[in-house]
């Protein structure tokens, strides 16, 4: 007892332990895959940022590119770095920058920048216009000539937002907005920001095409959750693979530890009811001894007898029970020997009704309906016990009156039915196909206090299917139950 007592805890603790190892590998995937989420959606983000870049460096050069005959641009610039003590290594680049519109104002191609200088201060005509910018210790002088030639580029060609849509959707990127603003300051880089958002993310690249003016475009992308999971499909789908896999195989392992848990549970109370079944002929052997021990109750044949034949059923009982246990040991219904002869059916039933011993209180009619004096093969002793099992049935699962009716014909000649029906407490259809299982005993029963293994059915059945035959039962509750046994020929 305490060998199944341990395995029944060990049992528990191995389902809690499966259970635990579901969730946390569960936890665990989770979290690598949201990780993994993170990195492909992290890369997608910057593809996203360099595409970007890389639609209005195209932009820029597309623009600088186009050749305005009617604009001319004089530049002129100058360099101051400055050697006070407090701004030493200070950079101050100047620059003149005058623009003229030759529709408006014509120049000759000679035309330097004194000369248009000279106009300028003198005249200040229509179609010329001057810009000045004075930068502050640029980043470098190079960035600072190259903000030069970015306000030319945008004085011929002007910024277009439409042409940057339109280059994006050549790359398959959709802008969810593009807008310029006016930077109270310089902007010399190029900067982005990122909104973060479980179902919406978007990113805004901010690029300085006129650094001079400080004029930004802010082009804003959606972060589109397709291409991330596009992206880390072959992740998805060996976590997807592994995890049903891993989970498959918990899943078989919690339901063998279920029906184990189960089996334990029909193993003990199977011991408890094979204890109390042994018991009670051993009790009555050990009782029949004792009155074989009388000289005086010995002398009386009548008792003589009643005790003999009581120490006979006991042992018959026993003998009985140990056959039952033998034949279930079996693996392979294949494996039980079968002596097959051919004997008349009737005989063989007749023979079932002469030892069936009635219950004391109970009254027995037995009737038995046939077609045909029916010759049979099979293996007598078997056959004998299958029909006794179910008489003994019929009898023990009966009110006080007990009717049972045992018929039998052929089937085509090539196989023989045998039914027996009672008029017993029936079994609820829920319960009919277990019946036939090892150690299972119906409620109903369990709750009338009535003994017994759950070994009686599942022995007739090991039989019948010894025989390459089947068995069937049909029982509504209350009703009484029909069992009817087919064995080929």
């Amino acid at each position: 007892m305490d060998y199944f007592c341990n395995m029944g805890k060990r049992m528990k603790a191995l389902y809690g332990l499966t259970i635990a190892t579901i969730i946390a590998f569960c936890t665990i995937q989770c979290y690598w895959l949201y990780n993994r989420f993170k990195d492909a959606r992290n890369g997608y983000e910057n593809n996203l940022y360099d595409t970007v870049l890389e639609v209005m460096h195209e932009d820029y050069k597309i623009r600088r590119a186009t050749q305005t005959p009617d604009i001319s641009i004089l530049t002129s610039s100058k360099m101051k770095v400055s050697s006070n003590a407090d701004q030493a290594g200070f950079l101050t680049m100047t620059f003149e920058v005058y623009v003229v519109d030759r529709n408006t104002y014509t120049i000759n191609d000679t035309t330097d920048m004194n000369n248009i200088t000279r106009i300028y201060e003198q005249e200040k005509p229509e179609g010329i216009t001057k810009y000045s910018f004075e930068v502050d210790n640029p980043p470098n002088e190079r960035d600072a000539y190259d903000a030069l030639e970015r306000f030319q580029v945008d004085v011929r060609s002007p910024f277009n937002a439409a042409k940057i849509d339109s280059l994006l959707n050549k790359r398959d990127v959709e802008a969810k907005a593009i807008t310029v603003e006016q930077a109270d300051s310089m902007v010399w880089s190029v900067s982005r920001t990122d909104h973060p958002s479980k179902w919406h993310p978007e990113i805004t690249v901010s690029y300085p095409y006129d650094i001079f003016e400080g004029e930004v475009v802010n082009v804003t992308v959606a972060v589109g959750m397709s291409p991330v999971i596009m992206k880390m499909l072959d992740t998805l789908l060996i976590s997807l693979v592994l995890s049903v896999l891993l989970i498959t195989c918990l899943i078989v392992q919690i339901a063998t530890i279920r029906k184990q848990r189960k089996l334990e549970k029909l193993r003990q109370d199977f011991i408890h009811i094979m204890i109390h079944e042994l018991k009670r002929p051993i009790s009555t052997l050990k009782m029949c001894v004792s009155f074989m021990r009388n000289d005086k109750l010995m002398q009386d044949k009548e008792s003589k007898e009643a005790i003999i034949s009581d120490s006979y059923h006991e042992l018959d009982n026993l003998s009985s029970y140990f056959s039952k246990l033998r034949d279930l040991t079996f693996n392979d219904v294949t494996e039980i020997p079968l002596t097959l002869s051919a004997f008349n059916l009737q005989d063989a039933i007749e023979e079932c009704i002469e030892k069936l011993t009635i219950p004391s209180g109970k009254s027995a009619t037995i009737d038995v309906v046939s077609h045909a004096d029916i010759m049979i093969t099979a293996d007598r002793m078997h056959l004998i016990n299958m029909l006794s099992n179910l008489l003994e049935n019929a009898l023990k699962y009966s009110k006080n009156k007990v009717r049972v009716e045992i018929s039998y014909c052929e089937s085509n000649g090539e196989s023989i039915i045998i039914s027996v029906k009672d008029n017993g407490f029936g079994i609820p259809k829920s319960e009919c196909r277990y019946v036939f299982d090892k150690f299972f005993r119906s409620q109903t029963i369990v709750d009338k206090n009535i003994l017994g293994m759950g070994l009686g059915l599942a022995y007739v059945k090991l039989l019948v299917l010894a025989h390459k035959g089947s068995i069937e039962v049909e029982s509504e509750k209350g009703l009484g139950t029909v069992f009817t046994i087919k064995l080929p020929q």
